[in-house]
């Protein structure tokens, strides 16, 4: 490590390695967010994702192979944005936090000095470059035409580039100090995420064990169990409170020294447990955040997870801790192409279909699964063992641009109550209502942003536009099915993406309106056909509700 920065880390003296341990964990959870959501097979920007995942977990020292994976993820999150999942979109704000961490560093180091040389590697450089703006020239100019073929090839020299690029540098070994600014944060966005998905919860239809999403879940995951399982009213009362608690608790736990060893034991169990429900966003969703709990390791804890795992490269390895480290990094990796091509060969000759998108989701489950049990086992033998030894975090709250990255966590678990966006603002599976009279136990909006009071409800339509496709695209075609009350933003971003001809009839300010065209012909509010900006199509997306007013079903 440069020794230039190295001292201008608080804790450099004293804080162990454990940038590269974070960073394997951390790539691994990105590949099985791939799992979890093949569309970005379909998309350039997932699959070069794909390749600075692979690249970490080749060289986890490599601070700069690392930060390619954090601009890389968050050039994949934009350009499926806004339909993403919470927890994906969560991920892109600790992202953001990295990135600005990342930041910090540059401009008071300098890039020179933060990655060692790997942005000064010569021609390839230049040819990575060169391939980037062919690739832009290749979207941004019309006449260039736009088909499979081009698009393949331009994607394949773009992962080439950038395959040559990283895996010719010799690993940058400035991680730690990035993990000394960014770690202190990220323990903090973590309590902020858990903390707003709680009070989302804290809502009346949450707490009534006849449509609680915990209830539903509980029953769901009670399933795969038969009678071993009890689904009583009691039972369901448990799982909503339960939820409540570890939520509540978890983080806390934590954050607490005298408790560590229980926070992460809870963590564990809990987010392994709700994972066995077959939504593929549930168990991508526990990957995530097994690999955040890594931040919440102190000394002891980490050090005893190092020996366990040097113990097991050593067994893999047969007595030498390298070649278990280059078996174990090859078995991953070839793990991830042998469950993903199985996918692809799922879609590609059965149909794409929602039925099969739920049967590749549980191949995908198996990749999940695997690791999960086995990252969870070896953190709670390590808190076990660690227990009582220093039991203080390797890094501790330093000044740092990166805190700015909290703001984006409070703002967008308070976006339901200043009339902002609905759908992923940490009210995943909650029940939450905040439009019209809403149901939270004590929580009203504030209409600081227009668009929950601008309510419609959809009274008859030709074709289906809530539910157009019967081959899904994106979470978009699984988001409130069927539902046909949605704010007037909504309503424009469906009628102004739809092909041919359309008419819908809708319910606006206790008016009828009907919008409809027929060729160039266009009757109705045309307002509602015109394209949503840039910034509010994607940062901005609502939930469907059945009906304004009433109990709120389970939905996400």
């Amino acid at each position: 490590m440069s020794e230039s920065i190295s001292n201008n880390s608080p804790d450099s003296k004293e804080s162990p390695d454990i940038f590269p341990g974070f960073a394997k964990i951390w790539a691994c959870a990105t590949l099985i967010h791939q799992l979890a959501f093949t569309f970005w097979a379909e998309s350039w920007p997932g699959w070069v994702l794909v390749l600075a995942a692979i690249s970490v977990l080749f060289q986890p020292t490599c601070f700069y192979r690392f930060t390619w994976l954090v601009v890389a993820s968050l050039l994949n999150l934009f350009n499926k944005l806004p339909f993403v999942p919470n927890h994906i979109l969560f991920e892109g704000m600790l992202h953001v936090t990295m990135l600005l961490s990342i930041g910090g560093l540059i401009v008071k180091n300098g890039a020179g000095i933060c990655f060692k040389g790997a942005i000064q590697d010569g021609w390839k450089l230049r040819f990575l470059i060169g391939i980037v703006l062919l690739k832009l020239l290749y979207h941004i100019i019309p006449a260039i035409p736009k088909n499979h073929l081009l698009g393949g090839i331009s994607t394949a020299l773009l992962l080439l580039s950038i395959g040559m690029h990283l895996f010719s540098n010799k690993p940058v070994k400035t991680g730690n100090v990035f993990i000394s600014t960014f770690a202190p944060v990220g323990r903090i966005a973590v309590l902020t995420m858990y903390l707003c998905a709680a009070i989302q919860k804290l809502n009346y239809d949450y707490l009534n064990p006849a449509i609680s999403c915990a209830s539903k879940l509980h029953i769901e995951i009670a399933d795969y169990f038969g009678e071993l399982v009890p689904t009583k009213t009691w039972a369901l009362h448990g799982a909503i409170w339960g939820s409540l608690f570890f939520e509540i608790a978890i983080p806390i736990l934590l954050l607490v020294k005298k408790t560590r060893t229980i926070g992460v034991i809870f963590a564990v169990w809990f987010h392994i447990w709700l994972s066995i429900h077959p939504a593929a966003g549930i168990f991508s969703f526990s990957s995530l955040i097994l690999a955040v709990l890594y931040l919440f390791l102190p000394v002891g804890f980490w050090k005893e997870l190092q020996n366990l795992y040097s113990r097991q490269l050593r067994t893999i390895g047969g007595g030498d801790i390298e070649k278990g480290r280059t078996r174990t990094q090859w078995f991953v990796i070839l793990f991830f192409l042998i469950i993903l091509s199985t996918q692809i060969y799922m879609y590609t000759t059965t149909a794409r279909s929602y039925a099969v998108f739920h049967r590749a989701n549980r191949v995908g489950f198996i990749a999940y699964f695997t690791w999960a049990m086995w990252l969870g086992t070896c953190y709670v033998i390590a808190s076990v063992k660690g227990r009582g030894k220093d039991n203080y975090f390797p890094n501790q709250p330093v000044k740092s641009i990166a805190w700015l990255g909290l703001l984006l966590i409070v703002l967008n678990g308070a976006s339901p109550w200043l009339g902002g966006k609905t759908q992923t603002s940490f009210s995943m599976y909650s029940n939450l209502k905040s439009e019209g009279s809403g149901n939270h136990l004590f929580l009203k909006r504030i209409d600081l942003l227009p668009f929950q009071k601008d309510l419609v409800t959809i009274t008859a339509m030709a074709p289906n536009i809530l539910d157009p496709s019967t081959r899904p695209r994106g979470i978009a075609n699984f988001a409130n099915i069927g539902h046909r009350v949605l704010p007037w933003f909504e309503l424009r971003r469906l009628l102004s993406t739809i092909e041919g001809d359309f008419t819908v009839s809708y319910e606006y300010q206790g008016e009828l309106h009907t919008v409809s065209r027929r060729g160039e012909t266009i009757t109705g509010d045309e307002k509602l056909l015109e394209p949503l900006p840039l910034l509010a199509r994607k940062f901005l997306w609502f939930r469907r509700l059945n009906a304004i007013e009433g109990p709120m079903p389970c939905t996400h």
